[in-house]
């Protein structure tokens, strides 16, 4: 789970913190909600079952556009009251945000990330420098970009990769 297997030990954990520290530095205003609160996020260690629900809710309450949760898929404390929260959220707030759930852990058993519920759009992550794919490709499945938003979105992306490839290629001896 977000401690991670036997060979990529706190490797989930990584990936939540880079994430926190990308939306951090690209976002007008941000604010993490950490399922156990620390002073220093750098300190959050992996334990077992965790309450989801309630950072979700403070989340909510800052009301914003874009919810990002990084997470297992795991809602077991109590057992699906997140998933709950996030469905109530995006039937019920009149501005409801976007609610994307990463999650860096591969389930074994449905060959996918585990998803938290309906109220959000599950996506799979290994490194924070996809998140604003991520996001992107959420954002056309809960039909909030277009097509061609999410076409040009891509695009740029990939010229941006081979721009970075060529750029390597092209410093080699």
């Amino acid at each position: 789970s977000s401690s991670g297997s036997n060979e990529k030990r706190r490797r989930p954990l990584a990936v939540a913190l880079a994430v926190s520290y990308f939306l951090r530095e690209a976002s007008r205003e941000y604010r993490a909600f950490w399922t156990a609160p620390t002073a220093d996020e750098v300190l959050v260690d992996a334990r077992g079952a965790t309450d989801l629900a309630t950072p979700i809710l403070d989340a909510l309450d800052w009301a914003p556009e874009l919810l990002i949760l990084v997470s297992d898929g795991f809602d077991n404390d109590p057992p699906g009251v997140a998933a709950q929260v996030l469905e109530l959220a995006q039937k019920n707030l009149r501005a409801a945000p976007l609610c994307v759930h990463l999650n860096p852990v591969f389930d074994a058993e449905s060959f996918a990330p585990k998803a938290l519920g309906v109220g959000a759009v599950t996506m799979g992550i290994r490194a924070a420098e996809d998140l604003p794919t991520a996001v992107a490709l959420a954002s056309f499945a809960e039909a909030r970009a277009s097509l061609s938003d999410l076409v040009a979105h891509l695009d740029e992306r990939t010229e941006r990769f081979l721009a970075a490839d060529r750029k390597m290629h092209e410093a080699s001896p």
